[in-house]
C-alpha cells in the first residue's frame, strides 16, 4: 500500500481543525495511520471514505486506558493512537451519534482539563525559566560573539512562547465562545 506522509502543527486548541484535516484526508482516499511528533502525520492510500476522526483530550492512568477506549467502542469508534495525552478515534460517517461528546458543557470541561495540563507548565516554564534566562541574558551576558548567541536564542525562544501563547489564548477564547453560544 502507497503511505504518504505530511506535516501539519496544530496547537492545543486547534483539535476541530485537526478533525476535519483527517476527515478531509479520507474523503481523498487517505487513511491515518499514524501520527509521530512533531506533526507528522502518516497515511495509508485506500478508496475514498466518508469517515469522522475525533480527538479527546483525557489524560489517563495505564490502568485505566482499556475501559476508557472500550467506553468508545461500545459507541462505536475505533481508537486508533494516543498522541501527548490526546486520543485519537474514527468511524464511518454514516454511523448515528456522531460526536464523542454528548453536550457543549462536555467540551468545555475538555477544554479546562486542557489549560490546566498543559497550559499552566508551559505558563510556569515561561515565567520561570525563558522571562529569568532572557533578562539575564540581556543585562549579565558578555557582549562577545558567544553572548550575543546567547542573546539572540533567548530571544527566539522568548518570541516563540509568547507567539504560541498567542495562538492558545485567541483559540481557546474563540472556542468557548462557540461553546457557549450554541448551549
Amino acid at each position: 500500500m502507497a503511505e504518504k506522509k505530511e506535516f501539519h502543527l496544530f496547537l492545543l486548541p486547534e483539535y476541530e481543525e485537526e478533525e476535519k484535516y483527517l476527515n478531509k484526508m479520507a474523503k481523498k482516499g487517505y487513511r491515518l495511520e499514524k501520527i509521530t511528533l512533531p506533526g507528522i502525520y502518516s497515511f495509508t492510500k485506500t478508496e475514498p471514505e466518508d469517515m469522522l476522526y475525533r480527538i479527546d483530550f483525557n489524560p489517563q492512568k495505564k490502568e485505566d486506558l482499556a475501559g476508557y477506549h472500550q467506553m468508545f467502542a461500545d459507541y462505536g469508534w475505533e481508537y486508533l493512537q494516543d498522541m501527548n495525552e490526546y486520543s485519537y478515534f474514527r468511524k464511518p460517517a454514516d454511523v448515528r451519534d456522531e460526536d464523542i461528546y454528548s453536550d457543549n458543557d462536555s467540551r468545555l470541561d475538555m477544554m479546562n482539563r486542557i489549560l490546566r495540563t498543559k497550559m499552566l507548565p508551559f505558563m510556569i516554564l515561561f515565567l520561570g525559566i525563558v522571562i529569568p534566562q532572557f533578562v539575564g541574558a540581556i543585562f549579565h551576558g558578555s557582549m562577545g560573539p558567544a553572548g550575543r548567541t546567547i542573546l539572540i536564542m533567548w530571544t527566539v525562544v522568548l518570541v516563540l512562547y509568547i507567539y504560541i501563547f498567542v495562538r492558545c489564548y485567541v483559540g481557546f477564547k474563540r472556542l468557548k465562545k462557540k461553546y457557549e453560544s450554541e448551549m
